[in-house]
């Protein structure tokens, strides 16, 4: 027991000094073996003394799926172990860790939160959908491309050198803490926008590939970029630099064609200039056919810090028709150029040279552009704006509207892109639409469709804006159906908002789909097909009207007034005399009638305008003040009440149907109703064939000449005359009896198709026969009775067949309307009769109709079923008793094979069983029992036993 005692001592010491770590991962131990920190063959351990110390640990390419037992190496400064299958790389107790490199690996999450002291990271070519280093503050170079990363906040890595985080889903990336950061690479993710102006150090910039619509590399040290790209960034429109000539001799060919250098694109990180103040006046008539200018004066006072720009744009902000209005600039400006945007509405005035030019040059240019529209039917006002920038303005809001092209993208990023923008200071957020003005600006003229900022997300069926001011204010309630307590405009055509799959976000419908600027509901990310026309295209941004947003007074407006007359209404034509009242109108304008279309009287000077009594046609005219464009004729009616007359005051027609009605006028059209007054139209014409009627119904003409009506309505009234109600009959006669047949109703007149023209007639042959029934006048209304007289057949009995007590009675011609009886009194369907008692009986067969009764008589004879011919004295013999009573009878006995064995008569009516005197075998044996030719022939079998 003591030495027992002792070894267990021993043991228990060893093990509580050789403490192991496991290492599952046979590859991660044989590159722990081959670096001397583990020794022998792998055994899934290596003692945890020898990893505690290890401070740089390489295991690059070694095929490791999982670092389990990293945990134990505490004094790790330097990790690399790149280019292997880890999913899961856990170095949250490697707290000492400066240095780590673990790209091209199938890791989805790394948490760096705990490693304060990385210096290094490289992670790219993983899975990572987020990365956290906010906690390692003494980062110089991050490594993390082609991964899944969404987001990531390098403003606490002040220390940041280089940043490499290409091919990742970033939609953000503020590098403006990062001052000492020299290569910059980023390209393929989903930026929206870039501003490295305080990245003075910087001589990398990589961005191409993204969704880029704002860029800042105004950092005061471009010279000093000398690897740079933007392309592929289609939304990019304005590139901010230190200098233009210098980008664009350096630098135009890393950038795409639809993308400019300027050293101002609005979006300036420096110290605000004070935006610039625009005002016009030039409220004026427009007259069709008639190019007028928009402006009658206009002043822009800019910063004197920047008394240049390169571009002004004039926008029809409110009644843009497409296709028929135009802007133009004319007169001499060499240092401006112009471009028009017929989706837009928008005319664009831009540097020729691409330079900025002194503000006064588009004072000038604004002053030559001129309106005009190439309908004749032109009506209503055009409002213009016209800004500095880009965005489009509207005067009735005072909000500025931008659409950002950004493919693909979802409403809640869309959502967050637009709260990031800002327009000369007025925040951003996606557009909220309150009025059909608003509507057009935002969404029909805009260059794409997009998402806007309504949702029913937060209770289905109930939708809301959600962003901007009027965020909770409610626009629409239920689907298609529903309806609005203020504005909305859904696409009707399609029944929008439909919830087609959980849709709970407004979209401006795509062009070509439905009406144009409308919303349909759509799922956060949309269709996602290219090409799709529910594929969101990007976004509406709309600036103005936020707490804290400053005024500006980088947009004016002016009005076009179209000076065209417009009928409100027209008088009903004038019966024989009266007056009659225009009602006009010209957008405002004063109105000035005269009685001739040139020249002629001033009658009257105001929107409504009332003529003297007329007897007659009489033409007036409008003038709006145009003398380019012909006064609108307006012309009074006067016509004559008709008169009206009938040639009859009541038609008349035998049973249900339809009658021709007539009566003439002397001016217009006759109108047929169902009532003296009000009633319903009924029909048209002197002619008025009316519907099918039943009863006697009323119907009234009345005469309209043109609005004019009849002093009266003639009443003519329908008489409907019950036609004689017959019904056609089948009837059967008996052979060789006459049938009588009746037209049966009475009191009226009769002719058979026999030429008789009684109610009743005899017929003796079977056919078929009519009569036409007339009613007494002054109906006179005939209907016409077919009789189908058929005839039955007599039967005959062929003969009558018994077996036993059972008789069959045949007919030589079956009938389905013959029965059959075999006491006279009960008959029956069926020639089959059971049971039959024995001895004379008589069979009878007639037609249903007891036309003809026939009848024979038959005989059931008394037959024994067996008998046994043992000489015992009992049942010797098997015998027909009642053949006795039948000189003339015979019965033949057979076997079971048809051979004749004996024929019993009259006298000889028993047999003993014997064949040739010789017994014959028990069996069963057959006969056929004839009484003599009258009577039917009966059959059997009988046993013999012995």
């Amino acid at each position: 027991m003591k030495k027992l005692f002792f070894l267990l001592l021993i043991f228990s010491s060893f093990f509580g000094y050789c403490q192991y770590t496991a290492i599952p991962d046979v590859n991660f131990e044989k590159a722990l073996i081959s670096q001397g920190i583990d020794s022998g063959m792998p055994d899934g351990r290596v003692l945890t003394s020898n990893v505690t110390g290890v401070t740089f640990l390489s295991l690059d390419k070694r095929n490791i799926t999982s670092l389990m037992g990293l945990q134990d190496f505490v004094s790790l400064t330097s990790l690399f172990c790149s280019i292997n299958n880890i999913t899961s790389l856990d170095v949250t107790k490697n707290n000492s860790l400066s240095y780590l490199s673990c790209f091209e690996n199938q890791i989805t999450n790394l948490d760096l939160t705990k490693n304060t002291s990385l210096i290094s990271l490289v992670c790219s070519n993983n899975l990572n959908s987020s990365l956290d280093i906010s906690n390692s503050l003494s980062l110089t170079y991050l490594a993390c491309s082609f991964n899944k990363i969404s987001s990531l906040d390098v403003t606490n890595n002040t220390k940041l050198t280089n940043l490499y985080c290409t091919t990742n889903l970033l939609t953000n990336l503020d590098v403006s803490k990062n001052i000492s950061l020299i290569d910059l690479s980023c390209w393929e993710n989903q930026l929206k926008s870039l501003d490295v102006s305080k990245n003075t150090s910087l001589n990398l910039l990589y961005c191409d590939d993204n969704q880029l619509n704002s860029m800042n590399l105004k950092n005061e040290n471009n010279t000093k970029l000398t690897n740079v790209g933007f392309t592929k960034n289609s939304n990019l429109t304005c590139i901010q630099v230190d200098n233009k000539s210098y980008s664009d001799t350096n630098w135009s060919a890393l950038k795409d064609a639809s993308a400019s250098f300027s050293e101002d694109c609005g979006y300036k990180t420096s110290a605000p200039v004070t935006p610039p103040q625009i005002t016009a006046t030039g409220n004026q008539i427009y007259c069709p056919g008639t190019p007028l200018k928009i402006v009658e004066t206009i002043s822009i006072t800019p910063d004197p810090a920047e008394p240049t720009t390169d571009a002004v744009y004039i926008q029809i902000s409110s009644g843009y028709v497409s296709g028929q209005d135009l802007l133009t600039l004319t007169g001499i400006h060499p240092n401006v150029s112009s471009n028009w945007s017929q989706l837009e509405g928008k005319l664009n005035l831009y540097s020729t040279t691409g330079n900025k030019i002194p503000y006064s040059e588009f004072e000038a240019a604004i002053k030559d552009v001129t309106f005009d529209n190439n309908s004749a039917s032109i009506s209503g006002t055009r409002n213009f704006s016209i800004t500095i920038g880009q965005a489009n303005y509207l005067p009735s809001t005072g909000h500025y509207y931008q659409f950002i092209s950004d493919l693909g993208i979802t409403w809640s990023n869309a959502k967050t892109a637009a709260e990031a923008l800002n327009y000369y200071g007025l925040k951003g957020y996606l557009a909220t639409i309150l009025s059909l003005e608003e509507a057009k600006i935002a969404g029909e003229q805009a260059s794409g469709a997009g998402w806007i900022g309504g949702s029913d997300a937060e209770t289905e069926g109930v939708w809301k804006w959600v962003t901007g001011p009027e965020s909770g204010t409610i626009f629409w309630n239920g689907l298609g159906d529903g309806n609005t307590p203020n504005f909305a405009y859904w696409n009707t055509n399609n029944n929008e908002p439909n919830n087609f799959g959980d849709e709970d976000f407004a979209h401006i419908t795509a062009l070509g789909v439905g009406i144009p600027g409308s919303w349909n509901d759509l799922t956060n990310t949309g269709n996602l097909n290219s090409g799709n026309p529910y594929q969101p295209k990007g976004f509406i941004v709309e600036y103005g009207g936020m707490p804290g947003d400053p005024i500006l007074k980088i947009s004016a407006s002016t009005s076009l007034t179209v000076g065209k007359i417009e009928i409100v209404s027209t008088p009903s034509p004038i019966c024989n005399s009266g007056t009659a009242t225009f009602k006009a109108s010209a957008n405002g304008l004063p109105i000035k009638w005269y009685d001739s279309l040139i020249g002629g009287n001033l009658v009257g000077t105001a929107n409504d305008f009332t003529t003297p009594i007329l007897t007659s046609d009489k033409s007036y005219f409008a003038d709006a003040g145009c003398t380019s464009t012909p006064r609108t004729e307006f012309k009074v009616i006067v016509n004559a009440i008709p008169k009206i007359t009938a040639t009859t005051t009541s038609v008349s027609r035998c049973g249900p149907g339809s009658v021709v009605l007539d009566a003439v006028t002397s001016a217009g059209t006759i109108n047929w109703y169902n009532a003296l007054t009000g009633g319903s139209l009924q029909g048209t014409g002197n002619s008025f064939k009316t519907a099918d009627i039943s009863a006697d119904t009323t119907f009234y003409a009345e005469a309209d000449n043109n609005g004019c009506l009849s002093d009266f309505r003639i009443p003519i009234k329908v008489i409907v005359y019950p036609t004689p109600q017959v019904s056609d009959q089948e009837i059967i006669k008996c052979k060789l009896i006459d049938k009588e047949l009746d037209a049966e109703l009475t009191g009226m007149s009769y002719l058979w198709s026999t030429g008789e023209t009684t109610q009743k007639i005899a017929v003796s042959t079977p056919g078929i026969f009519t009569v036409e029934v007339t009613s007494p006048a002054p109906e006179n209304c005939k209907s016409t009775k077919k009789i189908t007289v058929l005839e039955n057949n007599i039967p005959e009995i062929d003969r009558i067949e018994t077996t036993e007590t059972s008789a069959i009675i045949y007919v030589k011609q079956e009938e389905i309307y013959f029965e059959f009886s075999i006491d006279g009194i009960n008959y029956q369907a069926s020639n089959v009769f059971l049971n039959v008692p024995i001895g004379s009986q008589t069979a009878y067969v007639r037609d249903i109709n007891r036309c003809r009764l026939i009848e024979q008589d038959f005989t059931i004879f008394r037959i024994k079923k067996y008998f046994s011919p043992n000489n015992d004295g009992i049942n010797d013999l098997w015998e027909i008793n009642d053949m006795k009573n039948f000189p003339n009878s015979s019965a033949s006995i057979y076997d079971r094979y048809g051979k004749l064995i004996i024929i019993l008569n009259a006298s000889k009516y028993s047999w003993d069983g014997n064949f040739n005197n010789n017994p014959l075998p028990a069996d069963d044996y057959w006969f056929r029992l004839k009484l003599d030719n009258s009577k039917p022939e009966v059959k059997g079998h009988f046993s013999l036993k012995r």
